[in-house]
């Protein structure tokens, strides 16, 4: 029977290696030289051994990040849902919140369209009357009490995606049920930033039966311009649109052009690098995977400046994989790869608010269902106090991901520098930096938490363990590394701050 089992086992593992001769793409998972999982074996390239040469242009600067760059979501359907298990008067979930500040929060989604106010006159009610149909959903008084008390105890700037279905005889939207939410929201003193009118629309017709031209949306936008004159406490606050989940000229120029950039604050589309059926872990690191984000950017821009050279543009949807994301994937320690991937590369751009899918919820949210933080928590918090001001370019190599920007004055001393790395290759990385080769650099160097690797739930900031203690964030200190070369690890995330770089573009 033992001689049998040997056998077999001999026989499986011939079968499977030459199956892999066969096929040269196939995607094994060993992280770390010992256990990590995820990554890509491929022929070595004899340059990967010589150091990345980076240099940055500090004499001009391509835009500028703001404190309101990253900002989050919360999808619509929680409130479908009643929040499931998040819960706003959590101390815990208010200090990760808090972390995040200044932000703008969206609430919005697919769901958006769909959900119907009930306000009483008391504004107390808890049980609405049953919605029309399965796909249609009521959001009570208490509910929207809940977000909004939490959204002000934290700080957020709040955004709220209105629901676009509501339509008239004659197709154009109906704004009374928007004017009693209004009228409820500023009886209580509530502020709202922003606005949009409603979720991608190139899905109505498969999700709702209906559909809606972009030469109506723009009308409809004007429409609620004069429903937000109405109120005192909301005719400042602004609007952004389109929300069309990509690039396609149908609803995002179509609507741009038919007048609807006269109304909105910043032109906003939607962004997933793939669906989460189609996603695979080796997505995540996959150079071309992140190249294809630059594509889509240029496209969308093309569109915005054939309308208007001036208008802002905001990312004001975005994750890993579209519909909840990859399940135990785009909540893991990989998922950073393509989240500060984009980061960068929509700051480089020119994008000016990225906000991410979802700050609670689905396969991909910062704050998880046992409302513990995720990897990408701490990388969105990193970044928000390290990163701040102008955007320089940087050169490297294909084969890695460097960018640079002034780093936040709240955090550092005015002029200092930050030049951020990405190393998804399974060996280690040595960057040289010639114009900074003398000067001290402070060093947050992260990766996977524990010995799941790529997949692991955790992130390490200089080797040390990121949690919460006693539901509180830790400090979150760098080391000082000495001048010369800096040696990354595989798959880590790198930020390097030169305090005392004196970037002129930076002392201002």
């Amino acid at each position: 029977m033992q001689i049998a089992r040997c056998s077999y086992i001999v026989t499986y593992l011939f079968l499977l290696i030459a199956a892999s001769f066969a096929l040269p793409n196939v995607q094994y998972f060993s992280v770390d030289s010992a256990h990590e999982r995820g990554s890509t074996l491929s022929k070595r390239d004899n340059s990967l051994d010589e150091p990345v040469e980076v240099t940055v242009n500090l004499q001009q600067s391509l835009s500028t990040i703001s404190d309101h760059f990253i900002g989050v979501t919360i999808d619509m359907a929680m409130v479908k849902n009643n929040w499931e298990t998040l819960d706003f008067n959590s101390g815990k979930v208010q200090n990760m919140a808090r972390a995040l500040t200044p932000t703008f929060f969206r609430l919005g989604g697919g769901a958006a369209d769909a959900v119907t106010y009930v306000l009483d006159d008391h504004y107390y009610q808890l049980d609405a009357p049953p919605p029309p149909s399965s796909l249609d959903f009521n959001m009570t008084a208490v509910q929207w009490e809940a977000v909004n008390e939490f959204a002000r105890t934290v700080g957020w700037d709040f955004i709220m995606d209105l629901n676009a279905l509501k339509r008239n005889a004659d197709g154009s939207w109906n704004p009374d049920n928007a004017r009693q939410l209004l009228q409820f929201s500023a009886d209580r003193n509530y502020t709202i930033a922003g606005f949009e009118m409603g979720n991608e629309y190139g899905h109505f017709e498969k999700k709702f039966n209906k559909t809606l031209t972009a030469a109506q949306l723009a009308k409809d936008v004007v429409a609620l311009q004069k429903l937000l004159a109405e109120f005192p406490s909301y005719y400042s606050s602004f609007i952004i649109g389109p929300e069309t989940e990509n690039s396609t000229e149908e609803y995002f120029q179509g609507f741009l052009a038919a007048g609807g950039y006269k109304s909105v604050r910043a032109a906003s589309f939607h962004h997933y690098y793939f669906g989460s059926l189609a996603g695979r872990l080796s997505n995540f690191t996959q150079i071309k995977v992140l190249n294809s984000l630059a594509l889509h950017i240029d496209d969308v821009m093309r569109q915005a400046r054939s309308v208007d050279p001036q208008l802002p543009l905001w990312m004001s949807e975005t994750s890993s994989a579209s519909k909840g994301g990859v399940r135990g994937v785009s909540d893991r320690f990989v998922a950073g790869f393509l989240w500060l991937d984009k980061l960068g590369l929509c700051a480089s751009k020119g994008i000016q608010t990225v906000l991410r899918q979802d700050f609670y919820g689905a396969s991909y949210p910062l704050v998880d269902s046992d409302l513990n933080p995720t990897p990408d928590f701490w990388l969105t918090v990193l970044y928000k106090r390290i990163v701040r001001g102008a955007v320089f370019n940087a050169t490297g190599r294909h084969d890695v991901r460097v960018y640079a920007a002034c780093a936040n004055t709240d955090s550092f001393n005015a002029g200092s520098l930050v030049i951020y790395t990405l190393n998804p290759n399974s060996h280690a990385v040595t960057f040289d930096l010639p114009q900074f080769q003398r000067q001290p650099r402070l060093l947050y160097s992260l990766t996977a938490g524990d010995s799941d690797g790529l997949l692991s739930k955790f992130t390490s900031l200089n080797g040390v363990k990121l949690e919460l203690v006693n539901d509180e964030l830790p400090d979150l200190k760098p080391e000082s590394a000495p001048p010369g070369v800096v040696t990354v690890a595989p798959y880590s995330f790198t930020f390097l701050v030169f305090p005392a770089a004196r970037v002129s573009i930076c002392l201002h």
